[in-house]
């Protein structure tokens, strides 16, 4: 826990971020979350990545693939029928590589990919990236049979060989005692600007990452950390507003407004007496994490980093932020400043419109 969250502190060096949507799927909410809020039965997953800029270096990375285009032809047997198990729907366009090259930002660019951790919808193609750019996984990788090696060279990797052959394959080793908001940490760069996150539970090698955009100012990306913002939101250091402006159930930049009230005869909290305005709408699955305590223990500590002015928490699937955020090419480095943050928060809540709406019908 990260009680009194302390963000590091400036060396002198930032980061630019952009944020790009590399596919998207959907899936029951019911394989991903525990509770049940009338009328939110599909989830819809954008699956982000992010391209980060280190300019004083001139170093760039990518967090995170998105989907590759070529699953279908690609993924282990295994994967392709956990996709058709959870009834997933899988949608891509355009691939990363394929969005960096539109935008004149050449692969040979990309010093490091980085995946919060092995699965589908994070890893994307490696391969289309040339050898120079290394590959950076989070600790356990190398030492467990379903991550490495990969898939056809090992019949029971989740991850396709081709990823990393040819090119450099760096496990994170988080045994200094540097840590960020209890968060076990690396200074990826060296500067203060960019830090990577041992955050455990999902997976056995999940991590985050914390960027500095600003000399007090951070993105939080956190992976699948939670897969819907009802997983750690309203808490007790961010509790739901008595008014939520602007209203989710209107375009972001309409000045309307509800009442933070509405939802409190929806939320899951009624049934347990908790108070709805401190108590996330959702709880974590423990079939989505191979530790759940592990994966409560990082929701937790993210709640602090989320409740913080000076952080912007994404998470990687946070469909509410689509109507938000600028998309790559464009910069997310200013999110302070556009206000992205105060707008986003409560962007979720869209999702049980239509409980609400039974609600107000009913005249419950």
């Amino acid at each position: 826990m990260a009680p009194n969250l302390v963000l590091p502190g400036s060396k002198g060096s930032t980061v630019d971020v952009s944020i790009l949507h590399g596919g998207r799927t959907t899936v029951p909410t019911a394989y991903v979350f525990q509770g049940h809020i009338s009328g939110h039965d599909l989830l819809d997953i954008p699956c982000y990545s992010f391209l980060v800029e280190n300019k004083k270096q001139g170093k760039k990375i990518i967090f995170d693939l998105g989907l590759m285009k070529a699953w279908k032809e690609k993924q282990p047997p295994s994967i392709l029928g956990q996709i058709e198990f959870a009834k997933a729907v899988i949608d891509i366009e355009r691939d990363v590589a394929e969005q960096l090259k539109a935008a004149n930002v050449p692969l040979e660019s990309i010093n490091a990919i980085i995946w919060s951790h092995h699965h589908i919808d994070h890893t994307g193609d490696p391969s289309l990236f040339p050898a120079s750019t290394a590959l950076i996984v989070g600790p356990g990788f190398k030492s467990n049979k379903t991550t490495f090696p990969g898939y056809p060279e090992n019949a029971d990797a989740v991850v396709v060989n081709d990823a990393f052959v040819g090119r450099e394959l760096i496990e994170l080793d988080f045994s200094s005692d540097l840590k960020v908001g209890g968060f076990p940490a690396i200074d990826y760069f060296g500067d203060g600007s960019f830090y990577l996150l041992q955050a455990q539970g999902h997976t056995h090698d999940h991590i985050a990452a914390l960027a500095r955009t600003s000399d007090d100012k951070f993105i939080f990306f956190g992976g699948d950390v939670a897969h819907h913002p009802g997983e750690y939101r309203p808490t007790v250091q961010l509790p739901l507003p008595e008014t939520i402006q602007p209203s989710p159930f209107t375009g972001y930049a309409s000045a309307s407004s509800c009442p933070g009230a509405l939802f409190a005869d929806i939320h899951p909290a009624k049934e347990s007496g908790k108070d709805y305005r401190t108590t996330p709408f959702y709880a974590l699955n423990p079939a989505m994490n191979v530790s759940l305590q592990d994966a409560i223990e990082s929701v937790n500590k993210m709640t602090f980093f989320d409740s913080s002015p000076d952080v912007f928490v994404v998470i990687a699937h946070d469909t509410s932020l689509l109507d938000v955020l600028p998309f790559f090419p464009k910069t997310l480095t200013n999110w302070d400043s556009a206000n992205y943050k105060s707008v986003g928060t409560w962007r979720f809540l869209k999702d049980f419109r239509e409980a609400v709406n039974s609600q107000e019908t009913s005249g419950s």
